[in-house]
């Protein structure tokens, strides 16, 4: 049956027709259309299946929001709010609270957070609704040892920095080392063609990925250390750690490749190649998921847009005048970080879509995206001299 057939009908729906009036309601939102949206998820609401019927109020309360019409939107999400699925009671309090915000009923909203903080699905999530309980506490005139309370609770996530910390202080020591000794730098950096060996690469690939943990100067290693942990707490932040140390490899790979065949004769040495495959990530995913996330992740992820535009120019510059950066290992980076973030929704972040619809991101999709993108990585490995002899070719 056609959408617009479903909209016209009467009586209960399936699942499946639900799921696609989903579909339609949020792309509906996206284009700006909230009235068309509206009875696409009032519509979707009307299934007999309890999760879809609430994601279809809760995106039915969005679009009555968009419209202007809030109290008929917390109409929507207090029912929603007595769902039986979890999730769909976490999305509804909690934007039922930020409504209550909006409107200055600080006690009403501290209430909901209170509620959503029982059904929060993951601990990120209840480290975020914990720190506004904590703020909302103290705006209110409550307790100071709730409020203290709540602030720990948000706090407890701390082992979130473990991983970031842990590749930034392998590379610092490493790179230390190397700095100090060239027996260890060698046989790290990334040379690809060798005067007597000839195919290094092929010969010794394990530098596709060691390239990263060694630096030409101190300054060179800080600024990277520094770029490092931003982009990797941006990427664990919407992706979690396994993916953030899986997609880091791959793009310091990546890097690597468009380095070895863009400039087969030069080494190179750093992280940057990585680090621009994560900030690549997190743009790809800011630009076609739009992730909900606190302020000052929003903030990190509109600095990182100046980060790769000043280094991109100032490795032109250098490339004209003479200099040692590897612009192709950055934009290498950048790319493979960008077809990740832009064909892979955040799995830690709820995005604008996933606040009413629930699509998280499927892991089929996940899986294959990842596997293309490696099997493309091994295709361009095996054939990278010839790559770079054609590019050697080119008039530039």
């Amino acid at each position: 049956m056609e959408l617009d057939e479903l909209l016209e009908s009467s009586g209960p729906i399936s699942p499946s027709d639900a799921g696609r009036l989903i579909d339609a309601g949020a792309d509906a939102l996206d284009a700006g259309d909230a009235e068309l949206a509206l009875n696409y998820f009032l519509r979707a609401a009307e299934t007999g299946q309890l999760e879809l019927a609430g994601r279809g109020a809760i995106g039915a309360a969005e679009s009555l929001v968009r419209l202007g019409r809030d109290d008929e939107a917390v109409e929507l999400l207090e029912e929603a709010a007595e769902s039986g699925d979890r999730e769909v009671r976490f999305v509804a309090r909690r934007r039922l609270a930020v409504l209550h915000v909006t409107a200055g009923k600080l006690p009403q909203a501290l209430s909901e957070y209170q509620r959503a903080e029982r059904d929060a699905p993951t601990e990120a999530a209840r480290a975020e609704i914990a720190a506004r309980i904590g703020w909302l506490t103290q705006e209110t005139g409550g307790s100071k040892l709730r409020s203290r309370l709540a602030f720990s609770r948000s706090r407890s996530g701390g082992r979130e920095r473990l991983l970031p910390l842990a590749m930034v202080g392998v590379t610092a020591v490493v790179s230390v080392a190397a700095l100090a000794s060239s027996a260890i730098l060698e046989p790290l950096a990334l040379i690809k063609l060798d005067v007597t060996r000839g195919d290094l690469l092929t010969l010794e690939p394990w530098r596709l990925l060691t390239v990263a943990l060694v630096h030409g100067s101190p300054l060179h290693l800080l600024f990277n250390l520094f770029a490092m942990d931003l982009g990797a707490r941006l990427v664990q932040r919407l992706y979690g750690a396994q993916r953030l140390l899986l997609w880091y490899l791959l793009g310091v790979i990546a890097a690597s490749l468009a380095s070895a065949i863009w400039s087969p004769l030069t080494p190179s040495v750093g992280a940057s190649g990585g680090v621009f495959a994560l900030f690549g990530v997190a743009l790809g995913a800011e630009w076609a998921h739009r992730p909900l996330v606190e302020r000052g992740v929003r903030a990190a992820l509109g600095q990182i847009g100046g980060l790769i535009l000043v280094n991109l120019l100032f490795g032109l510059g250098t490339s004209v005048v003479g200099g040692g950066i590897d612009n192709a290992a950055h934009i290498g980076g950048l790319v493979f970080g960008l077809l990740l973030g832009v064909f892979i929704a955040p799995t830690r972040a709820e995005s604008m879509r996933s606040r009413w619809s629930g699509l998280a991101a499927s892991q089929s999709r996940e899986g294959a995206a990842t596997l293309i993108l490696s099997v493309l990585l091994v295709l361009i490995f095996v054939n990278w001299l010839s790559l770079a002899q054609l590019r050697v070719q080119l008039p530039i």
